[in-house]
């Protein structure tokens, strides 16, 4: 038994006992499950120092340059990136984090007029296995530029279903649960092949409407909307470490302190547009993965993920033509 292990084990039981009556000592207990597993992985002195940074970045002034900021690894993403940013600037994002993992497809040219006009901060992430170091980079460097940042992939389309940006939905959840939203869980709605077998013209969220809203497996997946400055440090792609006592909830206002979580898609989702047509999904496969993982195989049915009909997008199909046509 290592040191670290008996005194994670200890600490463990400590916090299952005095928080024995809490009514939320289940969530309390996973919570800190997470934290161990970033001190196993990151070490004792690593995790003080990560720790001391977040608690420090609480008490400094800020002056954000925006609202809410998105954090992206990409790879070869250039036919598709100008939809996704021009779509979260519609919803109020205002600054993109935007790591390039070893691209060939020209997307810093494709960035460039975004670089210019300081939206896009572009940072090049060579090698293997950069997610979480990528993430964690971000949230050091960029913690007092935004009040929020989202930490999705470039196929997730952050949608308000009710509100016209995600800043509007942040305060009026922190109106309806009465304190601070840390961090939020934002569930996938999960959109397979819808009969592509090749690449169509036209929008992602144009080509691809058809979702799975029963797929329990993928939209009970989450990824986080977080205070940068609570967040320890990542280990994790959908779930972060945070400092103690930070809120995190789902976007009913549920404390949750896991990635999965009961599917909610009342007021705010993640359109997951995860395959794309089966041979944009076959050059995914063949490019890898950024955390290092082997992607998943799949044959091809034209139904796949793709039985319920999903018109949410459909407002904002005519404004982005024309805008990446300008």
């Amino acid at each position: 038994m290592t040191i670290t292990y008996f005194i994670l084990k200890h600490c463990r039981y400590a916090i299952s006992f005095f928080t024995k009556k809490n009514p939320d000592h289940d969530l309390i207990v996973e919570k800190f499950f997470h934290t161990e597993e970033y001190i196993r992985d990151k070490g004792w002195i690593n995790f003080f120092r990560s720790y001391l940074c977040a608690l420090t970045s609480n008490l400094l002034p800020a002056k954000y340059e925006a609202d809410v900021g998105i954090t992206v690894i990409i790879k070869n993403e250039a036919p598709y990136i100008k939809e996704w940013i021009e779509f979260h600037k519609l919803v109020g994002v205002e600054k993109f984090f935007i790591y390039d993992n070893d691209s060939t497809d020209n997307i810093k040219e494709v960035l460039q007029p975004y670089i210019n006009s300081k939206e896009v901060i572009y940072t090049p992430a060579p090698g293997k296995c950069r997610q979480m170091p990528v993430y964690e980079d971000s949230i050091r460097k960029n913690r007092h530029k935004v009040r929020y940042m989202a930490i999705i992939d470039a196929d997730e389309f952050i949608l308000p279903l009710k509100h016209k940006t995600i800043m509007e939905f942040i305060n009026y959840l922190e109106k309806k649960i009465g304190r601070k939203v840390d961090s939020l869980g934002i569930n996938w709605l999960i959109h397979g092949f819808n009969g592509h077998f090749t690449k169509p013209d036209g929008l992602v969220c144009e080509n691809f409407k058809k979702c799975d809203k029963n797929s329990t497996e993928y939209n009970e997946q989450i990824k986080t909307i977080a205070n940068p400055r609570s967040v320890v440090g990542v280990n994790h792609p959908h779930f972060f470490v945070h400092t103690f006592g930070a809120t995190f909830v789902n976007s009913d206002g549920k404390n949750i302190a896991n990635w999965r979580t009961e599917p909610t898609f009342k007021g705010i989702l993640i359109h997951h547009y995860w395959t794309k047509s089966f041979e944009e999904y076959q050059a995914r496969i063949n490019k890898g993965k950024a955390d290092g993982n082997t992607p998943v195989e799949l044959e091809y049915s034209p139904d796949y993920l793709s039985v319920d009909n999903d018109n949410s997008m459909d407002e904002y199909i005519k404004i982005l033509k024309e805008k990446l046509q300008t």
